[in-house]
């Protein structure tokens, strides 16, 4: 049994096995594609998301060497541990004065980084499935809720904003425990939420992800590491390039990926959208001062 269990070597473990049945396979196939994923799973959420039985999981394990689940888990993490992302605290305290390097040598280096995120986006994303995700939030008989803590609250904030020009039930939910039930009145199945969470994972989200998954609403996550306790919940994830060799992870891409999936909404939508009768709000109530207004 391997105290310390990489994908690589559980691939290697996996080879030994074969021939799978055919529910083996569609468990090994699942555990490849979600390996990053797969610490934050109970047996259940794994023999759901898997299409597998809890038996069929735990005979699996001990084919692989594992005593049960809880061993296989354990594992995991290890390995998990080794790979977290470091904390911008001790990234600071970790960096080193650079020798000889001026501010617009520095500067350039950090815009190049960026550059490389944005092809690596251009090259991994899937625009069909994107697409989708547009298709559904132009659904105007649906409503699009949407979640983002600490940082992630300016890609929610944005996103939410500007999603209502094309559509009205738009509802960016609060982190105040005593706001949010009141805001999750009503919800179902033909729902959508999307939640923002880059990094540090908040607890209480994760719950939103939950309580959504618990009624059958589509739930997409936009985050940075594919290692994180929200995919348990979601039917799509986005994991976004974001390391740019800085203290702070770089969130250039999802405002990209916001402002992509907006254009890709407003294009679904057509001319069925709230342009016009936003623009006389915002004349009736003064909402913007211009040369018109002395």
């Amino acid at each position: 049994m391997k105290d310390h269990l990489d994908l690589t070597t559980y691939r290697h473990l996996a080879e030994q096995l074969k021939p799978f049945t055919e529910s083996e396979a569609a468990l090994n196939a699942f555990i490849i594609n979600h390996f990053g994923e797969l610490s934050y799973y109970g047996i259940i959420d794994l023999a759901q998301k898997a299409q597998v039985s809890k038996a069929t999981i735990g005979r699996y394990l001990n084919k692989l060497g594992y005593t049960g689940f809880t061993a296989f888990k354990s594992a995991l993490k290890n390995e998990l541990s080794n790979h977290n992302m470091v904390a911008p605290i001790e990234a600071s305290r970790a960096k080193t004065t650079l020798a000889d390097s001026d501010t617009p040598t520095e500067a350039l280096r950090y815009i190049g980084k960026v550059k490389q995120l944005i092809e690596q986006f251009a090259c991994e994303l899937n625009i069909e499935e994107l697409d989708k995700l547009a298709q559904l939030m132009a659904d105007k008989k649906r409503t699009v809720y949407v979640v983002g803590p600490a940082s992630s609250r300016a890609l929610a904030l944005h996103f939410s904003t500007l999603l209502k020009y094309s559509r009205s039930k738009v509802v960016l939910l609060p982190l105040d425990k005593g706001e949010l039930p009141k805001s999750l009145l009503g919800v179902d199945a033909q729902d959508v939420l999307i939640a923002f969470s880059y990094y540090r994972f908040n607890p209480l989200v994760l719950d939103i992800t939950k309580f959504f998954n618990s009624k059958q609403a589509h739930v997409t996550v936009v985050t940075n590491t594919h290692s994180n306790p929200y995919s348990v919940y979601s039917d799509v994830q986005y994991v976004l390039p974001s390391d740019v060799d800085s203290i702070f992870h770089s969130r250039t891409i999802g405002f990209l990926f916001v402002e992509l999936l907006l254009f890709l909404v407003q294009r679904a939508s057509g001319n069925d959208d709230n342009f016009e009768e936003l623009e006389q709000l915002f004349k009736f109530f003064g909402t913007f001062s211009s040369l018109e207004f002395k």
